[in-house]
């Protein structure tokens, strides 16, 4: 899903060798064409949504800036106005052609919607100041580069406030893009074969996904997977948008439940949650703990200003994506996007809003969670997602960061892996991160990432990590190894520290798809902020935390898993969900 572009970078891959240049540069003029003359795709000549597509991809090389727009009949005139003022604004439109041969390269707008709560972050609150009905947000896919750009515009005055631009970075589909995936699915000489002459219709047909040795991951192409559940098994339809084809099918076992149900769009259209919490930023106080949230549009429920008796602790919380990876033998499956049910990419949308519950132990209440349900409405028949956020917050000044999964999703043999992403405070510009080596506190000096596995060392009290500033105060980091009393069964998370730069987007903003799915290493997303690494001193700092969790749909050992059974003639829903997070414990504050 989100690489930070950054200029020196690109910098480095424009002064290549004579060579490598003139390898460029045929790529550039093989790429332009590529969709449209490849003869061997004749099985979808017949789609003419597909063959309009691709003359309009043709006829945008030619155009100037070489961009393919959003219809003005499929937006409301002030989406299109700020369509019209984004691609009219040099930077915005800055890599669309090679920056030595001036070949067009390949670029669509995917998004043109009004600007949200959560859009406005810390770091463009200042350019976007006094921003509400007239501001939207336009993002825009760069195909050969791989790369999305961000656009906040200004409708009223006609102008672009900020651009972000993310590199290895891919947006949500517009929805042109989405049907042209089902009918390119739907039409496939190879699908049909597999399913018959059925007229299911695919769910997850926006999803990006990945193919292990395909061209979705060799080439980084935009790759979607449209699912048709039969029965107890789903067949997934690997579409190469990129290139305008179908790359394989792939089958997964469901296990048993009930049959999948028909979701309309309005069903998924909650105007309550959207106005009440997408739209405003709300703030909430109990006891000694208060903080501001909003849900946003793909990076799940964001707490910001987290205090404790009046002291900032946490500058922000939020959950960025779901990656979701079937089959350890073919590497492949989703990136789920959590967020608000309306003007958003999220598939997976929050389910009314927040609730607040104690926690208990031992009759004796020791704080409260603040938890954020998110679920496609189908669930927990196959091929829809249920997840959680879970805040926790307790009187001695302890917190806890977590994530649920809840299934059923699309197969028995999934591995699932949140980007949460964590500014702690403890200092607001010098912050120190170390690591217990089993004897001492070891101070890391760069950037880095760190795996917690089966022999992982951890203090007595189970502590992993501390963040403290230069007095030694802050916070230790208790990492989940099923000892939280939820069920779980420990984290094996991927941890990160990165430099919170003021003046650049490394997640601060809500992001587009960050990273691959079905990666099983450190390239999870977060890793593009390590490089080059940074010192850590006299910084300020951000932690992100990548949990992998697999699921079970075996009877017995259910786990990350939800199942509809029959009890006393009656539908009940059994769930086994599957709980992450660190816990964050206060020391010399």
């Amino acid at each position: 899903m989100k690489y930070l572009l950054l200029l020196t970078s690109l910098s480095l891959l424009f002064s290549c060798s004579s060579e490598q240049e003139k390898a460029n540069q045929q790529k550039l003029i093989e790429y332009s064409g590529k969709l449209i003359a490849n003869q061997d795709r004749s099985e979808f000549s017949s789609i003419k949504l597909l063959q309009q597509y691709k003359q309009k991809v043709e006829d945008s090389l030619h155009s100037n800036p070489p961009i393919l727009l959003i219809s003005k009949k499929t937006l409301p005139d002030e989406a299109y106005l700020a369509q019209q003022v984004a691609i009219n604004n040099p930077e915005f439109t800055r890599f669309t052609k090679h920056p030595q041969s001036k070949i067009a390269l390949r670029n669509e707008i995917m998004t043109s919607r009004k600007l949200l709560a959560a859009d406005i972050s810390t770091n463009n609150k200042g350019k976007l100041k006094g921003c509400k009905d007239q501001c939207y947000r336009v993002e825009m896919y760069n195909f050969f580069y791989n790369m999305s750009s961000v656009a906040f515009v200004d409708v009223k005055n006609k102008q672009v406030l900020a651009i972000n631009t993310y590199s290895d970075a891919q947006p949500d589909l517009n929805n042109n893009l989405k049907n042209i995936a089902m009918a390119i699915a739907k039409n496939s000489t190879i699908v049909i074969k597999e399913i018959g002459d059925s007229q299911i219709n695919p769910t997850m047909s926006q999803i990006k996904t990945s193919l292990k040795n395909s061209r979705c991951e060799r080439s980084h192409h935009l790759c979607v997977a449209p699912t048709f559940v039969i029965g107890d098994r789903a067949l997934w339809a690997i579409v190469d948008l990129t290139d305008g084809d179908l790359v394989g099918v792939r089958w997964t076992e469901l296990g048993e439940s009930g049959p999948p149900i028909e979701v309309t769009e309005r069903q998924l259209e909650n105007e309550f949650v959207f106005s009440e919490f997408c739209e405003k930023t709300r703030h909430f106080s109990q006891g000694d703990w208060q903080f501001d949230y909003q849900i946003t549009p793909s990076d799940g429920l964001e707490i910001t200003a987290v205090r404790f008796k009046n002291k900032v602790v946490m500058n922000s919380a939020k959950l960025l994506d779901w990656h979701v990876s079937y089959s350890t033998r073919e590497g492949f499956g989703y990136s789920d996007a959590i967020g608000c049910p309306l003007f958003s990419s999220a598939v997976v949308i929050a389910y009314e809003g927040p609730q607040i519950k104690k926690i208990i132990k031992n009759n004796q209440e020791l704080g409260f969670a603040f938890i954020q349900d998110f679920r496609q409405p189908p669930w927990p028949t196959p091929c829809n997602y249920r997840y959680e956020q879970r805040f926790e917050f307790y009187n001695d000044g302890r917190f806890r960061v977590a994530a649920a999964d809840y299934g059923r999703g699309c197969g028995t043999d999934g591995t699932y892996r949140p980007i949460i992403r964590m500014d702690i405070e403890v200092d607001e510009k010098s912050e120190n991160f170390s690591q217990w080596n089993g004897k001492t506190w070891q101070k890391w000096q760069k950037e880095q990432w760190h795996l917690q596995q089966s022999d992982t060392a951890y203090t007595e009290q189970g502590y992993l990590f501390k963040i403290t500033n230069d007095n030694d105060s802050g916070f230790y980091i208790e990492p989940n190894r099923g000892q939280f009393g939820d069920g779980s069964k420990g984290d094996f998370a991927f941890s990160y520290i990165t430099v919170n730069h003021a003046n650049k987007d490394e997640g601060r903003n809500d992001m587009v798809t960050m990273g691959s799915c079905c990666n099983k290493n450190y390239q999870q997303g977060p890793e593009q902020f390590l490089t080059p690494a940074e010192d850590l001193a006299q910084q300020n700092l951000v932690l992100w935390y990548v949990p992998q969790i697999k699921n079970n749909g075996t009877p017995g050992q259910e786990y990350c898993w939800a199942d509809t059974r029959v009890e006393n003639g009656i539908k009940n829903i059994k769930v086994w969900p599957c709980y992450a997070g660190p816990m964050f414990i206060p020391t010399g504050l």
